[in-house]
């Protein structure tokens, strides 16, 4: 009866790891590699200039599909990072998919956004801009 308690525990504590480790992870469809960083573009192994070139589209399709903020601070409670928009205002920081021979075009382009439980208790949510 113990090894069967003991059995049922290490199965549900799998169970919970592999939920967690693959809710958590976003996914790219195709042969895309998920980044929001010049440093995570490099890793990848893609080059500087396509980086920053898909760094600064996707700003430019977040800053125009998300909700602005005036000040640093506001944009910061509402999202997990910001970042100041050239036209003025402050955006959420974008993460998005790159491609191989992709020139810098990126795909699947999304920022968390904060959001309370029925216990207030802060927590993100994806979103995403198609």
């Amino acid at each position: 009866m113990f090894k069967f308690v003991i059995i049922a525990v290490a199965i549900v504590a799998a169970g919970f790891s592999a939920f967690y480790a693959f809710r958590r992870s976003p996914v790219c469809s195709a042969d895309g590699k998920y980044m929001a960083t010049q440093s995570d573009c490099e890793a990848w192994g893609f080059t500087p200039d396509i980086c920053k070139q898909a760094i600064e589209k996707a700003r430019v399709v977040v800053a125009r599909a998300a909700p602005k903020s005036e000040t640093m601070f506001q944009c910061e409670v509402r999202f997990s990072d910001c970042f100041q928009a050239p036209e003025g205002g402050f955006s959420p920081r974008p993460s998005f998919c790159l491609r191989p021979n992709a020139n810098g075009e990126p795909a699947e382009v999304r920022y968390l956004e904060y959001e309370s439980d029925r216990m207030n208790r802060k927590k993100t949510k994806e979103v995403r801009v198609d």
